[in-house]
């Protein structure tokens, strides 16, 4: 039995009948402790400051966001936790549709009209699960990856009618600690039980993550024909086909994701970033649009979504729509630096391409001013800046954002290419070749001395080494995440360098934040809880992503 007088409950629903009815019906089986929410914004004041057992919402929440978009923002933001009940509600009997095409369900959902025993009843199984898991849900949230190993292995062997559910969570558990071939076995031996969808979607992930795209492709294929509304299958499709270099085919299979499931505005951009990269600058308006169009009441839409959007304006000449965009979101933008930054960028850059010498010049340097006082922007925006430095005449200015970019992106072909093309337009080729040449040589001396010298067994100089080159490229994962694998190994071989994990933990911290999906980062940061927990050292949780580096 439930003890649901223990139990605290937040009830969503932006029709105040229907949020009395979920609290009476609550109050049947013993929940006094019910707060109510009539949209998705007060909603999630409240779980910032309140951690509830069970929340329940309605769908359709108005003109703002829905159910599931809320609930995907809650996850996003760590908000809730695996332990909390998210029960959807909803009177669109095609809501299994919409569920089975998000990349985070809800633990169930029940469709109007509804009694409270149906309620009391889905309740009741979803709260039992969560107890029996509990422990290694706990774990989980707190990166303890081995008790949570040990918690799903426990339950597969206790509790057989969660046996399903315990090898999903393994699976899962397996790929955050990036031990990517065993995941890839548990798939395996799943879909030979039973090929349900999610266990090939788990397995195909862990062929991408293990280098082997092409099967990985294959698979996913295969997958999105036989069930066209799994969304996540065309994203990760995407990807797959992405780490292969074929762009174009990548678009096609987002355009598909899209056409089923058009409300997330990650899709939506992800879909513009891979389409303008591909020149079709049509769809990359479309997509764009369409992400500062549905992201308006949403925590997912950034600065930069106006930036993309203005900057295809203006590559296609239409240098009005590209204002238009920065000035009819000017409040919104000048609410953070990163903001201000992008709109002075993008505004001087159309009156620069309108021949507004003195226009484009004043926009230009009042964004060199915000940079210096530590606004930061993408790479992108930086070379947008460049760009309209160099017409505006300045050349030294434009030199120290290029190599801004070539230093944190010496292994990215696609963002060196824009470098070298700004300086191309400029008749300045020439120029490109050493602003680039003077930035990242001595980042790339730096890494490769430092693996060399890792390589010879020298990991106090390997690790001094990497870490300057994390010092000079802290916006590049890749840099970051070899100075910490290396300073991880020299703590290991000598605990008396402990002191280095501190710095260790900033660089994890700021690769997660720059690159939270990479296939390396989980296994790094399990390899740090390990190393922490054999020096007797209480591993802290990981920095909440606040849209800011930790400023090394």
């Amino acid at each position: 039995m439930i003890e649901y007088k223990t139990k605290t409950a937040l009830v969503i629903d932006d029709y105040p009948n229907m949020r009395s009815a979920f609290r009476t019906a609550l109050a049947a089986f013993g929940l006094t402790k019910v707060d109510m929410a009539a949209t998705a914004a007060e909603a999630l004041g409240r779980v910032k400051n309140t951690r509830y057992d069970i929340i329940i919402s309605d769908y359709n929440l108005g003109e703002s966001r829905d159910g599931q978009q809320l609930l995907e923002e809650m996850r996003h933001l760590g908000l809730i936790g695996l332990e909390t009940v998210y029960l959807m509600v909803t009177a669109e009997s095609l809501y299994e549709k919409v569920v089975a095409a998000a990349e985070l369900a809800p633990d169930d959902y029940l469709i109007k009209p509804f009694n409270a025993d149906i309620m009391r009843s889905r309740l009741d199984g979803i709260l039992a699960k969560k107890e029996a898991f509990a422990q290694t849900y706990r774990n989980f949230d707190r990166g303890e990856m081995e008790a949570a190993l040990a918690g799903c292995d426990e339950l597969m062997k206790t509790q057989p009618k969660y046996l399903v559910d315990a090898m999903r969570f393994k699976g899962e558990v397996l790929v955050a600690m990036g031990r990517f071939e065993e995941a890839s076995e548990l798939y395996n031996e799943i879909v030979r039980l039973r090929a349900v969808p999610w266990a090939r979607l788990g397995l195909a992930r862990t062929l991408h993550l293990r280098n082997k795209s092409g099967e990985a492709e294959r698979m996913l294929e295969d997958l999105v024909i036989q069930y066209p509304e799994l969304i996540p299958g065309h994203d990760l499709l995407a990807d797959v086909q992405i780490a292969q270099d074929k762009y174009q085919q990548a678009q096609v299979s987002l355009q598909r994701g899209v056409s089923t499931s058009g409300k997330s505005i990650l899709r939506q951009r992800r879909l513009g970033e891979v389409a303008y990269h591909n020149g079709d600058l049509n769809t990359a308006e479309s997509a764009f649009d369409a992400t500062v169009q549905k992201g308006k009441y949403s925590i997912f839409l950034a600065p930069n979504d106006f930036a993309n959007l203005s900057r295809v304006y203006i590559e296609q000449g239409e240098t009005s729509d590209a204002m238009r965009v920065i000035q009819d979101n000017r409040k919104l933008l000048q609410e953070s630096d990163e903001g201000k930054l992008v709109s002075s960028v993008m505004m001087g850059l159309a009156h620069s391409r309108n021949g507004n010498a003195a226009e484009a010049e004043r926009h230009m340097k009042d964004a060199l001013k915000m940079k210096q006082l530590g606004a930061a922007g993408k790479p992108e925006l930086l070379l947008d800046m460049a760009e309209g430095c160099l017409k505006a005449g300045l050349a030294d200015e434009a030199a120290a954002l290029v190599g801004e970019v070539a230093r944190n992106a010496h292994d990215s072909e696609r963002l060196l290419a824009k470098a070298k093309s700004i300086y191309n337009d400029a008749g300045k080729a020439e120029v490109a070749q050493d602003v680039i040449k003077q930035a990242t040589e001595h980042v790339v001396r730096l890494s490769k001395e430092g693996a060399l010298l890792a390589q010879r067994g020298d990991l106090i100089s390997a690790t001094r080494q990497l870490f300057q080159a994390a010092k000079e490229a802290p916006r590049n994962p890749r840099v970051l995440m070899n100075a910490a694998w290396v300073a991880m190994r020299l703590v290991e071989q000598d605990p008396s360098q402990s002191h280095e994990l501190a710095q260790v933990r900033l660089l994890l911290d700021d690769a997660a934040y720059l690159a939270p999906d990479h296939p390396r980062l989980g296994g790094l940061q399990t390899k740090l809880r390990s190393v922490e927990a054999a020096l007797g050292i209480k591993s802290a949780s990981p920095r909440k992503r606040t849209g800011q580096l930790n400023g090394r």
